[in-house]
């Protein structure tokens, strides 16, 4: 019986100072609240074509013209498993893993024209989607070109452009043409 008293002694003293730890001024507690976060938005998984709607923020330092491609469509890739994105024809814009609505979408490698005889340089793209609504969103690229081959005419410089498009599926363009 005295052990008994004692070990509910000892539970009524830790009670008491968790109790007045709780209730100290400095103390915060950090508790998730579904009604004041962000509204998620889904992609849906597969492959689709997407329309570039709009363009904004050009700084066209390579001649890209990235507002060319408005009314244009790209192919993205959901793998709801993995979460990650895939934009643009074999990932031209980049790969990435989404999360609460945006990813960084990176791409890194040789490109060629269809010129003859072929121009060749080194491409990297930083593609930073943003989900605005469900499987719409914006992408604002970063590219840059440097390492060009003696075949490009001119032979040219390093170079940078960036843009921001904005993006919605388009459930009636089929990827296997093209996105067209």
């Amino acid at each position: 019986m005295k052990t008994q008293k004692l070990s509910l002694g000892l539970v009524a003293i830790a009670l008491a100072s968790f109790a007045a730890a709780r209730c100290g001024s400095n103390t915060t507690e950090s508790v998730p609240d579904a009604s004041t976060g962000p509204t998620l938005y889904p992609l849906s998984t597969g492959t689709y074509c997407y329309d570039v709607t709009g363009v904004s923020g050009v700084v066209d330092g390579c001649g890209i013209t990235p507002g060319d491609a408005v009314g244009s469509a790209y192919p993205g890739t959901y793998d709801q498993t993995a979460q990650t994105f895939t934009l643009g024809n074999q990932g031209s814009l980049g790969v990435g893993t989404l999360s609460n609505n945006t990813g960084t979408l990176l791409r890194d490698g040789t490109t060629s024209d269809s010129s003859a005889p072929s121009c060749t340089w080194h491409q990297t793209d930083t593609t930073t989607l943003t989900m605005t609504d469900q499987n719409m969103f914006t992408v604002s690229v970063v590219e840059t070109e440097d390492t060009f081959a003696a075949a490009c005419v001119p032979a040219g410089t390093p170079c940078t452009s960036s843009w921001t498009w904005t993006m919605s599926i388009d459930a009636a363009k089929s990827p296997a043409s093209g996105c067209k």
